[in-house]
């Protein structure tokens, strides 16, 4: 930018302290060590519009959630599992099923994913995202008649890399404060700054970490969404046209035809997305957006708190959760 490397850090500081720039986070991958992730949605009942707050509170296994709208109304959820028991999300939805909680579900498993960074040349400070749907339109149409394959660099089924209570330790603060230095880190864990660094070299290498990124509050009424894919082949190009935005969006991988892409839009760009989508629509085998409007954090312990040392394994004992929804529903 040829300013000075001082000019740099105070702006960098002051866009923290304002708040237009969040803390830094570390984005990882802990399928690579045998904990899975999915999302589900499910359609709630009203019983369940009550209850289910505290019962996503109440099960260790699910992080986040917030009420939906879309082709499910009622809840999204972020929920974790070891790969070792993979039926537990089911087995938690048919319960909650069961109950009369929610009449129906959906479970988007994710084997990876890419996070997007933003195209900051298309933002302007005063008036916001200054983005040509038209463009887009015409990227999309050129993308569809070239049919070129296109490279999503994803991963549908991951190898599980050695670890140990360490590498676990790191993420585990890391997780909490991605700007913590390997100083403190080693300090915390009783190791040298020179093994810190090597673990998570070599954590970065292995694809366990992803990547760093900072959440950036670009426009006040931003919505967000995310919009589930089906491609009829792998090899369709379509994906493309999601990567050609440039809004800073999150796309994760089930499989090579299913994709879910999480991205923020202003009220005043939703018709020029959805213009695209009837573009695209017609070469894809399916496609539905959900709404994430009131997001919370229900997990009450730490997700890394899921392994155990002792067994060098993630412990997610269905059954217990099972009975959280029964103590839910019995006030306990």
């Amino acid at each position: 930018m040829n300013i000075p490397a001082r000019t740099v850090r105070y702006r960098l500081k002051r866009l923290r302290e304002t708040g237009v720039v969040g803390p830094t986070s570390v984005l990882t991958l802990e399928r690579k060590l045998g904990l899975g992730e999915n999302i589900f949605l499910v359609d709630a009942t009203p019983k369940g519009i009550k209850f289910l707050p505290d019962v996503f509170h109440a099960i260790d296994t699910i992080y986040f959630n917030s009420p939906t709208y879309g082709t499910y109304n009622g809840y999204l959820a972020f929920s974790l599992y070891s790969l070792s028991s993979p039926r537990i999300t089911h087995r938690i939805l048919e319960e909650m099923q069961k109950t009369d909680l929610v009449s129906d579900f959906f479970i988007f498993d994710i084997t990876d994913f890419n996070y997007k960074s933003a195209d900051y040349s298309y933002f302007n400070s005063a008036l916001g995202w200054v983005w040509d749907w038209s463009k887009w339109k015409d990227q999309i149409q050129d993308i569809l008649r070239s049919k070129k394959k296109f490279d999503i660099r994803l991963e549908e089924v991951q190898s599980i890399a050695e670890f140990d209570k360490y590498d676990i330790l790191i993420l585990k603060h890391m997780f909490d404060d991605g700007e913590i230095t390997q100083k403190k880190l080693a300090k915390i864990l009783g190791l040298s700054e020179t093994l810190v660094n090597k673990r998570i070299h070599r954590l970065e290498d292995e694809g366990i970490i992803k990547g760093y990124k900072s959440t950036v509050c670009t426009t006040e009424n931003e919505l967000n969404l995310i919009c589930f894919i089906e491609l009829d082949r792998p090899e369709n190009p379509a994906l493309a046209a999601f990567y050609k935005l440039p809004y800073p969006a999150t796309i994760t991988m089930e499989s090579r035809t299913r994709f879910g892409i999480q991205l923020s839009l202003n009220a005043k760009d939703m018709s020029g997305f959805l213009k695209g989508l009837d573009v695209l629509r017609s070469h894809l085998t399916s496609c539905f957006l959900q709404t994430v409007h009131d997001a919370k954090m229900s997990m009450d312990s730490h997700p890394y708190n899921l392994y155990s040392e002792k067994t060098n394994r993630w412990e997610t004992p269905g059954s217990e959760y099972i009975q959280d929804i029964q103590n839910v529903l019995r006030g306990k």
